[in-house]
């Protein structure tokens, strides 16, 4: 449940009420092996799950056995929200590790989304997150080049470990295979070995064991064109409303933007 804690720190200042809220929510606890379904296509979301542990993968798979990955699931991820609305699965979710996930009754947690507005924002603003980390998915298939696609999901993948871990890394662990990896960004696996192959030469990152080391995150920043600014990093104060011009107005809890370098330490610590 930290992972989560700390992922919801990212995006709303929560109080202690509302953080006994969030403890006092009934969970359990489900492992998955390796390569086993969470969620499957065409099934009735009945629960919300939150990885405790390990890492999934959100995708679609083609007839023929192509697949797409869409998205990854990470300690402190909650997903499926559909379940909100009883509607059928669109997609599969699969473990790429073992995973500890959480799972949460629909109905209880929609009580604690009507017991505080303030915890209700703060998963509006996550839901933003996830909708924008997917319209980023879209440019870096639709426009960028093999070693971009490859540098800019990385930094993404370690900025949000960061961010669920509450550290500043910068090693990534990375339990994905070159497969994954390709079905992620629509390259081939042998592209995918060629180019990391390439950006290890000239320095960019280092691996091994399955551990990625990004020593100069800036300078593959400026190669991959990333920065945080879709990752909508802001912490807000929802309990901080005033009326301009006759709109809501959402005060931030501290002036400017977020930290690309790292995620917050604590609850009172913006990104």
């Amino acid at each position: 449940m930290q992972a989560f804690k700390n992922r919801l720190s990212q995006y709303a200042v929560i109080n202690d009420e509302n953080w006994e809220l969030i403890d006092n929510i009934s969970t359990k606890t489900v492992t998955y092996r390796a390569g086993e379904d969470i969620v499957r296509v065409g099934e009735i979301a009945e629960t919300l799950f939150i990885v405790n542990k390990g890492w999934a993968v959100r995708h679609r798979t083609l007839e023929d056995g192509r697949r797409q990955i869409v998205n990854f699931m990470l300690p402190g991820d909650i997903f499926d929200l559909q379940a909100l609305a009883c509607l059928e699965a669109d997609h599969t979710v699969t473990s790429v590790t073992d995973v500890s996930i959480l799972v949460i009754d629909t109905r209880e947690f929609v009580q604690l989304l009507r017991t505080s507005g303030d915890i209700s924002s703060s998963f509006w603003w996550a839901a933003v997150q996830e909708e924008s980390i997917l319209r980023e998915q879209i440019v870096r298939l639709g426009r960028r080049s093999a070693k971009e696609r490859i540098g800019h999901l990385l930094l993404e993948l370690q900025r949000r470990m960061n961010g669920a871990m509450g550290t500043n890394h910068k090693q990534l662990p990375l339990p994905l295979t070159r497969v994954d990896l390709a079905d992620a960004l629509g390259l081939t696996p042998v592209h995918v070995s060629r180019t990391m192959s390439a950006m290890r030469h000239s320095g960019l990152i280092e691996e091994s064991r399955g551990v990625i080391l990004i020593d100069d995150r800036e300078r593959l920043a400026r190669i991959c064109h990333f920065n945080t600014d879709y990752l909508h990093l802001r912490r807000l104060d929802f309990s901080k409303f005033s009326m301009a011009n006759g709109a809501h107005h959402i005060s931030p809890h501290a002036n400017g933007k977020a930290n690309e370098s790292g995620p917050p330490s604590s609850r009172s610590t913006r990104t």
